[in-house]
């Protein structure tokens, strides 16, 4: 008799994880932060893994994924049109979830142990959704999520909203993709005139924070020429980030988001592209990173697959619970184990293997033979991925 495995989740190691993450944060560089909090979450997904694909394991469990983060996209709808994004070129029906929705399979996540939401996976800006506020009291109304967040261009981010976001405080982090310092850049990059409505939006969520004090997180992330972090509102960046009122991230390459973004295009915005990764194994991705759709479809990626091809199940039909450990996911995962990467997975320039770099060297012939082939996939798969 099988029973379900939770995502796993202690309290007590919770506490002092967090003890250990102010700890280390005050007395190490970010970057070094930043690596060995990266380093944890692959081994915490390769263990997943391990444990997905054991036979021995599976005769007492059905081991479902853990991701950290659950996306769920509450729209699929943007109104920028960035050119390193694949958003224009989207075939799938423009959408928003009803909150009804939202907030069952918020609580299937909660239920299997999940602690952290994410409101923009693949496509689509938080603040075209009009259930946005809705949806971020509903998630703070659940003791058990720690964290909940999104991405945007902040562009409709209308000041009468920043008091609104500060009052969730810590548990809130709210990341803001700025395309540039000039008006030109910016324009290029993003795709739209906006420059002087996103940096008031910006500059107005980060003085709200100062002025009353909301351990609100806001992160800066600079999709923008190396050469144009400069200038005045550069310099009010760096000052806020030293008062710690936000943190910068910025990106130095740019994927092509399996083949839809041409190298050129990147090029002339002055952004630089990715190469095409060596691909060995499973990218981590699957085990990580599940999207439930907007129409209640999850997809088994949450990054770069925007017109959703790589289908897992559907919320309306089967609990999240079981499609995550479902026959769907598990043959997608077989399908990256033998090599036989699915297109829109060939043509991705964002995969990140799962395996341990030791493992991707001369011994990956030996772990791909050990991994590949060990499980019988029940069930209708195909037709899901199919789908």
């Amino acid at each position: 008799m099988q029973r379900d495995v939770k995502i796993p989740h202690f309290r007590p190691y919770d506490k002092v994880r967090d003890f250990l993450r102010r700890s280390i944060q005050a007395l190490l560089p970010w970057n070094v932060v930043n690596a060995l909090r990266r380093r944890s979450f692959m081994w915490r997904a390769f263990i997943n893994y391990l444990l997905l694909r054991s036979r021995l394991v599976d005769r007492f469990f059905r081991v479902s994924i853990w991701p950290t983060t659950l996306a769920i996209e509450g729209t699929n709808i943007c109104n920028a049109r960035c050119v390193f994004c694949a958003y224009p070129q989207m075939e799938r029906p423009k959408k928003i979830m009803p909150v009804s929705e939202f907030k069952n399979f918020v609580s299937q996540y909660v239920r299997m142990g999940g602690r952290r939401v994410d409101l923009t996976p693949i496509v689509g800006d938080p603040f075209v959704d009009k259930y946005i506020f809705e949806r971020l009291d509903y998630l703070a109304s659940l003791p058990e999520l720690r964290r909940f967040q999104f991405y945007t261009n902040a562009v409709l981010m209308k000041p009468q909203f920043h008091q609104r976001l500060a009052a969730y405080g810590s548990r809130l982090i709210v990341y803001c993709s700025f395309g540039g310092f000039d008006r030109e850049t910016y324009h290029k990059v993003m795709g739209i005139d906006k420059f002087n409505e996103a940096v008031a939006a910006i500059q107005g969520l980060i003085e709200t924070k100062r002025r009353t004090g909301s351990g609100m997180n806001i992160q800066v992330n600079l999709r923008v020429p190396p050469e144009n972090n400069k200038g005045e509102l550069w310099e009010y960046f760096l000052q806020a980030r030293d008062q710690g009122l936000i943190t910068i991230e910025s990106v130095t390459q740019f994927d092509s988001w399996a083949g839809k973004i041409k190298d050129e295009d990147l090029s002339d915005a002055g952004l630089r592209p990715q190469p095409m990764p060596v691909k060995r194994g499973v990218c981590h991705r699957l085990i990580t990173s599940p999207v439930v759709l907007a129409d209640g479809r999850v997809n088994g990626c949450a990054c770069r697959d925007v017109d959703a091809s790589l289908i897992i199940g559907d919320l309306k039909q089967e609990p999240l619970t079981q499609i995550l450990s479902g026959p769907a996911l598990r043959e997608l995962i077989e399908q990256h184990e033998r090599g036989e990467f699915p297109e829109v997975c060939r043509r991705c320039t964002y995969y990140e293997a799962l395996y341990p770099a030791w493992m991707r060297g001369p011994l990956f012939p030996f772990f791909s033979r050990l991994f590949s082939g060990r499980r019988k996939v029940q069930g209708q798969a195909g037709s899901r991925l199919s789908a």
